[in-house]
């Protein structure tokens, strides 16, 4: 497990810093060449031009605040957005959270820049169904570009996943310049992977593509790139000649970013080659060139750099000290791979130093994140034991709440039925004194009142009975997962031990293997109860929190769901919620997913969770076959009843949207 790691590390440090040539290569239109009299023109533009126009207007000048102010740059971008959704332009709307998410990209807020991305392709996912013009696919094809840069900075390797969804495309629209790009992704891909002849291969295909196009500011990138693989394979003969191409093209490059890549990547050819006088040298150089941009993409690959460079020099005080950099930077990326070996290696400077408390904790927590990267998948599908139980609770559920209803409904249809006595007398009265209109009047008002009173008293009484039901239906929930793990889960342990003595003791080898099967029989049937008591109350969701416990339901009915693809999104969900609150939000999403996946017969759901402005949005879409929604307010199901209850006793709202074949659309909006 540890060498794995140790692997991955190396892998990810080598192309970390390299990431950034995807969001540099497809973002084109992010000039690196701002001023002044650039953004006073776009401005006087902005005041002069017509309304359809101002959006693409704003985008621009966000484009040339990126590097120099990044609040008028996300300020700029999201008013562009604002005119894009009041005038329901499609277009610029997925345009403005493409640029939000470049944006997001370069300030290093990976998570942010996904999302924007994500919604720039839902957009113009249902855009291109209707217009499927070139600028259009054109822009559906860098956002789903960009979404793999996004996860790639986050530790997640989906590149090839997303250049076959894109190739098709941009074939077909004649993208060329993407279509070479693609070859410098999938050498990286190889890259990360550890196939360096093959990620070599790719990247000598990809610098003749470049050449041909005449396309030398990308062709730099690609070719830092190259440098990186080349050290890998301690090739550094090839790696120094292409660095020497390299030089004869940077002079004429006035780009700060590209300068101190190239000295980041000499730095690491000159570590490679042992020679960390000449690395320590060019990763100065880099980290003052840094210093002079508000884009700080590279620090984390500089940091992890300049520490192994210390390292290796053996000057341990300046290694740790880049190191605690790095564990500073790593926060903001959630890259566990890294951490861990920042842990590592933190642990071997504070040992060369004597220093042996700090070097032990040190090597606590690398061991600790170590053991997280390999969790395995937990809990199997719902075994027919729990669905029997749970029908025949709903059942008894559904009579009880039938007959509290009843009689609630029986004492209101009394009280209503003397308040219309009386006010049938007065209304007689009234009209007999002359006073019609006045009588008429005040029977609709106190009429409005009684029946305002009714509702709340049913509200109340309906929301007593809910809670009742609730607080029951989980406290019986988890009274049954116990027995069933502490007592039933118990005596099978005790078997299976009972089983595994016999078999040593006995001489007949064909007893013994018998016993063996008997005990592995038990060991099925004991992971088999284990599912059933973590669905009856998920201790994931307390234990690891909401994320993980959809995971884990994700998986356990995914399992024996092979045409079926859960896709989870979840941001910013760092926030703590009471555990009721968890636990029915997580219920709410389990019987969302279900009905996607039993009634819509789905083959792929996607489930996202945002935490914004004090509110959480979820949202659950899949493919299926969807329905009317004048339907919807014919069903009459529990399920549906069920989880509207559920929705309201969180003060949320629900929303479907749906038509046949379409798929259906669940959005639940709940005030914190």
């Amino acid at each position: 497990k540890k060498s794995r790691i140790r692997q991955d590390f190396y892998l990810i440090k080598s192309c970390f810093s390299l990431v950034l040539f995807f969001f540099l290569t497809i973002c084109n239109s992010y000039s690196q060449i701002h001023n002044q009299l650039k953004i006073d023109s776009v401005s006087g533009l902005l005041s002069k031009s017509k309304l359809k126009d101002r959006a693409d207007l704003y985008y621009q000048l966000s484009e040339l605040y990126i590097e120099t102010d990044s609040s008028k740059a996300i300020g700029s971008a999201l008013k562009g957005l604002d005119l894009s959704n009041n005038q329901k332009d499609l277009y610029n709307i997925g345009k403005g959270n493409f640029v939000l998410g470049g944006i997001y990209l370069d300030y290093n807020f990976p998570l942010k820049a996904e999302a924007r991305y994500r919604s720039a392709d839902s957009v113009l996912s249902k855009l291109i169904l209707k217009d499927s013009s070139t600028a259009n696919l054109k822009l559906w094809v860098r956002a789903n570009f960009n979404i793999s840069v996004a996860l790639s900075y986050q530790g997640i390797n989906e590149d090839i996943e997303y250049l076959e969804k894109i190739t098709p495309v941009a074939e077909k629209i004649g993208f060329n310049r993407i279509l070479a790009i693609a070859n410098t992704n999938l050498g990286i891909s190889f890259f990360n992977s550890g196939q360096l002849d093959k990620a070599y291969q790719y990247f000598k295909t990809s610098g003749k593509k470049y050449e041909e196009m005449k396309d030398y500011n990308t062709f730099l990138e690609d070719r830092f790139m190259f440098v990186s693989c080349l050290v890998e394979m301690d090739s550094l003969k090839a790696a120094k000649k292409v660095l020497t191409k390299i030089e004869s093209i940077m002079d004429t490059v006035p780009d700060i970013p590209k300068k101190q890549m190239y000295h980041l990547i000499r730095g690491q050819y000159h570590s490679g080659a042992k020679e960390y006088d000449k690395a320590i040298t060019n990763f100065k150089i880099a980290e003052n060139l840094l210093s002079q941009s508000q884009i700080i993409r590279n620090n984390l690959q500089l940091q992890l750099d300049f520490m192994e460079a210390y390292g290796g020099m053996e000057d341990y005080n300046n290694a740790i000290l880049r190191a605690n950099n790095c564990l500073q930077l790593v926060k903001l990326n959630n890259n566990k791979v890294i951490e861990a070996e920042v842990y590592k290696q933190l642990s071997k400077y504070h040992s060369q130093l004597g220093d042996s408390p700090e070097a032990y904790f040190s090597l606590f927590n690398y061991v600790k994140i170590s053991d997280s990267l390999n969790i395995a998948e937990r809990d199997k599908e719902v075994s027919l034991l729990e669905t029997k139980y749970q029908s025949e609770k709903k059942e008894r559920e559904i009579l009880q709440l039938k007959n509290d209803n009843d009689t609630v409904e029986l004492q209101l249809a009394r009280k209503q039925s003397q308040n219309y006595f009386l006010l049938s007398i007065s209304m007689g009265l009234l009209v007999l004194t002359g006073f019609a209109y006045l009588g008429y009047r005040n029977f609709r008002k106190k009429d409005k009142l009684k029946t305002a009173e009714i509702n709340q008293l049913k509200y109340e009484q309906e929301s007593k009975v809910y809670n009742a039901m609730l607080e029951g239906q989980e406290n019986e929930r988890k009274r049954l997962a116990i027995d069933l793990h502490d007592g039933l889960a118990g005596r099978l342990s005790a078997t299976r031990i009972k089983l595994e003595k016999l078999a040593k003791k006995s001489e007949n080898k064909k007893t013994e293997k018998d016993f063996k099967e008997a005990a592995s029989y038990i060991d099925n049937s004991l992971t088999e109860l284990r599912g059933i008591a973590m669905n009856l109350m998920p201790e994931t969701l307390f234990k690891y929190g909401l994320k993980n416990a959809i995971e884990d339901y994700c998986s356990s009915i995914g399992s024996g769901l092979d045409d079926v693809k859960f896709i989870l999104q979840f941001y910013d969900t760092e926030k703590v919620l009471p555990p009721n609150v968890a636990l029915t939000i997580y219920r709410i999403i389990q019987e969302l997913i279900n009905n996607a996946v039993k009634h819509s017969k789905a083959s792929e759901v996607l489930v996202q969770y945002l935490v914004e402005n004090n509110k959480i949005n979820i949202t659950v879409e899949d493919n299926g076959q969807g329905f009317f929604i004048k339907d919807l307010k014919e069903k009459r199901g529990m399920g549906l009843n069920n989880l509207k209850t559920r929705v309201a006793y969180l003060n949320g709202e629900i929303d479907f949207d749906s038509n046949p074949d379409e798929g259906t659309n669940i959005n639940i909006v709940i005030n914190l």
